[in-house]
């Protein structure tokens, strides 16, 4: 049969596995080959399509820039400021021409009509952008604005159009190319699926055939197995087949014969052995009994031993025995699988091996003299594995004594805890230590100042103790978001650490506040070279996501023990000096000192008085006239606020306003003050003074949120006030804090006709950026540039210029602090629109305020040209 067989189990098992793999390569081929097609149509989408459309978008962005700059260039004054100007147009004429001809090589087979039009009017726009900026450099405005407005604008619109055009059409390119390529995609998805569901019924088909065909031989051959088991020797296997299961089924038959054959002799040596057996029973019988206990308890011992050895052996933590000089007899697995030593690396040998020299020697020390005593020992040692690294075990050491009461064997049990130790550490670590800049956090650095303080105590020397506060911080971290501020954060830590000598400690306290403590000082001055060292660094840009940020320390110094004996008092000392050093200007230090705690206390005073100013009535509302400076009449009032307090008698805004924005009662009273103003004004209106409009300030604290709008809202509504008569002046500390938020209200403002005023015009650093992007109607010109006008040539010079910007820009303007007739005829001739100040009228009470008004209802204010004091 052996020679006739064709197709064996193996061969079998060859053909289903050749199947199987047949379909999965089949299945891997066409996947590949989908995935490589839409690979290849993506890549061509991308380069045919995407980036022609980027290229397009950054075309048009620099052509945008380019005409700003020509619109803005014939209104720049200054020679040299031109100059400026014209070059920065030069330099954005090149950058334009460059990719415009890199973008006509690329595109001109694509789309030759536009590509030849865009070259067309760039190089009639290039000729009108020189011909603009020579005008201008030579001060021909008029003619500048003449090419800019009536030439040049056209061929931009020209250009911008065209761009746009190719965009479009690149675009919808775009979205065909990919529709036709996720319709392919689609398609070979179906084939792939197709395939992989016939591979799947093919080789389900393959497998249950083979299955079955398998499965009922076995079964044969099991249901023989069980006759026999039962017995049963008569019936034979029927053979069928050419394969293996043939062979053992004809093994089978063979072997149920021989069993019957040695069951016959079997059962004639049965009989013969049971009389032996039955002669020798009554033999063994009488020793039985004796063996029967020493067996027994022998079995015991070795159950009792094997299960202790096993015990050992498998015991998750190391287990060392040695003999009674400290040389090892004997390690389990564990010992082994953490030490790294092998067992007969160590047998022999002393335990000492493992020793690091990271312990200390006293507790060496400690442990043979406890074991040595007849003692136990335990605890924690720091060993090296036979690969160099370090571990912790915690260790318990037993004598083991004879029959004699000798110590013969030292058994250590021993459990590795490094992991326990790290986690430790880290805990310990996290609880020091702030996380994000890794540097002492507040718990660890008052620690650190006491431990500084004790010192200091006994070396009779001094500490210094510095609370740091970063400027502008806040603003940073709101406007550019919580990822660029702890960048920051991390970055200004560093350079803290730098700025300091080794053993001084910089910590955090949390947000943008930092500690830095110095001990072993004889002197104040001797903490100098650190704070120029932390002014010096601070005084470079952070980089910080491609982008550069200006942020400068406030320091506040308290030194022990002549401002503070403990860490608490150190600490509010020194932060009250960093205050004192926030109004001192920023990006500088201040030592504490008496004058800073008393300014705090009585700060303290005024924020509990004021938070019951309202309730109590001691509140009142001011008003100042604004007059016109043709008519010299009366066309505005602004609301002033004015506290009197039961406790420190007049309390001006100066002192109390800051507190309020801090503590938040800003908001309310803020709303109190407007709702009465709009009472007040619209009472005058009434009575006669119908063109009196309002002019009430507004805090940045007010403009959190929507609160404001909603107040404004709801006080026009039960005042009956006209919208258009309501003035909300405002500095632009606001729009600094939050200009997008402020972008927003400001909007929803002007939306509902309210009129809005920057206030005090010139003391910031970027009060013209502000007027172009929000919606100003008014400009007031601060009292500090008004003051000096008639004797100071550059604060003339500036007041003009302000007015004309203001004019230019389509708003009104206000002159702050106007005390003399001089003042008054100089701003007349600069076209100055309105005029404020004591010359017209101190902030007065609503009843002398509407003597005031009714005195020059019919009366002009040019009496003042006569006259010392307004006749009105």
């Amino acid at each position: 049969m052996n020679g006739t067989r064709r197709f064996t189990f193996q061969n079998k098992l060859f053909a289903g596995f050749g199947l199987m793999a047949l379909l999965l390569v089949t299945l891997i081929f066409i996947g590949s080959r989908i995935i490589q097609e839409a690979s290849f149509q993506l890549t061509q989408i991308f380069h045919t399509e995407v980036q022609p459309l980027a290229k397009v978008n950054r075309l048009q962005s620099q052509i945008n820039r380019l005409q700003l700059k020509e619109i803005n260039l014939p209104r720049v004054e200054g020679y040299f400021a031109v100059v400026s100007e014209i070059d920065l147009i030069h330099s954005e004429m090149g950058s334009f021409t460059r990719n415009l001809e890199k973008f006509e090589i690329e595109m001109k087979a694509l789309y030759p009509l536009q590509t030849q039009a865009l070259m067309l009017n760039w190089n009639q726009l290039k000729t009108n952008l020189l011909e603009v900026t020579k005008q201008a450099k030579s001060m021909n405005m008029v003619e500048a604005r003449r090419i800019s407005t009536h030439e040049s604008s056209t061929r931009f619109v020209n250009i911008s159009r065209t761009l746009q055009t190719m965009a479009e059409s690149i675009d919808a390119s775009s979205h065909k190319a990919n529709n036709l390529a996720i319709q392919a995609l689609e398609r070979r998805h179906r084939l792939f699926v197709m395939t992989a569901i016939a591979a799947v019924v093919i080789g389900s088909v393959s497998i249950f055939l083979f299955a079955r065909s398998l499965s009922r031989r076995v079964r044969d051959l099991r249901d023989a197995s069980r006759r026999i088991a039962d017995g049963e020797m008569d019936q034979t296997i029927e053979i069928s087949g050419d394969d293996e299961l043939t062979d053992l089924a004809v093994a089978f038959n063979t072997m149920k014969q021989q069993i019957k054959n040695r069951e016959t002799a079997l059962n004639q040596a049965r009989d013969f052995l049971e009389q032996r057996v039955h002669e020798r029973t009554l033999e063994l019988y009488n020793s039985a009994e004796h063996l029967t206990q020493e067996v027994e308890q022998r079995k015991k011992v070795q159950d009792s031993l094997r299960i202790l050895s096993q015990a050992v052996r498998q015991s998750p933590v190391s287990i060392v025995i040695t003999d009674s000089n400290g040389d090892i007899e004997y390690v389990n697995e564990a010992f082994t699988a953490i030490s790294g030593f092998r067992e007969n690396e160590v047998l022999g040998r002393n335990p000492r091996l493992l020793s690091s020299g990271e312990t200390p020697s006293a507790i060496f020390k400690k442990l043979w003299t406890a074991i040595l005593s007849g003692n136990e020992w335990e605890g924690e040692l720091y060993n090296r594995r036979k690969d160099g690294s370090l571990y912790w075990e915690y260790t318990h050491i037993s004598p083991v004594y004879n029959e004699e009461n000798q110590i013969t064997h030292f058994l250590a049990i021993k459990q590795d805890i490094t992991e326990r130790r790290q986690q430790e550490q880290k805990i310990l670590h996290q609880a020091q230590f702030d996380s994000l800049t890794d540097l002492p956090n507040r718990t660890l650095a008052m620690d650190r100042l006491s431990h500084t303080i004790a010192q200091a105590q006994r070396n009779d020397n001094k500490v210094i103790l510095m609370f740091i506060d970063l400027d502008n911080f806040k603003r940073i971290n709101d406007n550019l978001g919580h990822e660029v501020g702890d960048q920051l954060l991390i970055q200004a830590a560093k350079r803290l650490t730098h700025s300091v000598r080794q053993e001084d400690t910089v910590a955090r306290l949390g947000g943008d506040e930092f500690l830095i403590i110095a001990g072993g000082l004889t002197d104040r001055s001797d903490v100098d070279p650190i704070i120029n060292n932390i002014l010096k660094t601070f005084s470079s840009a952070f980089s910080i996501g491609g982008s550069e940020q200006v942020v400068t320390p406030s320091i506040g110094l308290a030194l022990f023990p002549d401002d503070g004996e403990t860490t608490s008092m150190l600490l509010r000392n020194a932060d009250l000096a960093m205050y004192q050093a926030k109004e001192d200007g920023r990006n500088t230090y201040h030592y504490f000192n008496r004058s800073i705690q008393e300014k705090m206390r009585e700060k303290l005073e005024l924020e509990s008085e004021l938070r019951h100013a309202l309730n109590n009535n001691e509140m009142q509302v001011q008003y100042q006239v604004i007059v016109d400076a043709n008519s010299r009449k009366p066309v505005s009032v602004e609301a002033l606020l004015r506290w009197h307090s039961n406790k420190f008698g007049l309390v001006m805004p100066d002192r109390f306003i800051d507190i309020a924005e801090q503590t938040g009662l800003i908001e309310p009273i803020g709303e109190w003050v407007i709702e009465t103003a709009c009472r007040q004004v619209k009472a005058w209106q009434d009575s006669g003074f119908s063109h009196l409009s309002l002019s009430v300030n507004v805090s940045p604290r007010q403009f959190r949120g929507n609160r404001l709008l909603t107040t404004i809202r709801n006080c026009l509504k039960r005042t009956h006030f006209p919208a258009a008569k309501l003035t909300l002046e405002m500095t632009e500390g606001l729009l600094i804090r939050n200009p997008p938020e402020a972008r927003q209200l400001l909007a929803e403002l002007d939306k509902q006709g309210i009129r809005l005023a920057m206030d005090d015009f010139g003391t910031g650093y970027s009060s013209l950026s502000y007027l172009k992007k929000y919606p100003f109607h008014i400009l007031k010109i601060d009292r500090s540039f008004i003051r000096d006008i008639i004797d100071d040539p550059d604060d003339r010079a500036l007041v003009s210029a302000a007015i004309r910007m203001g004019q230019g820009l389509g708003l009104r303007v206000v002159a702050e602090g106007v005390e003399s007739l001089e003042q008054v005829e100089l701003l007349s001739t600069m076209s100055c629109d309105l005029l404020q100040g004591h010359l017209f009228g101190k902030p007065q009470n609503p009843e002398d305020l509407k003597e005031l008004l009714a005195n020059c209802r019919n009366q002009s204010l040019k009496a003042l040209k006569q006259q010392d004091k307004p006749s009105c």
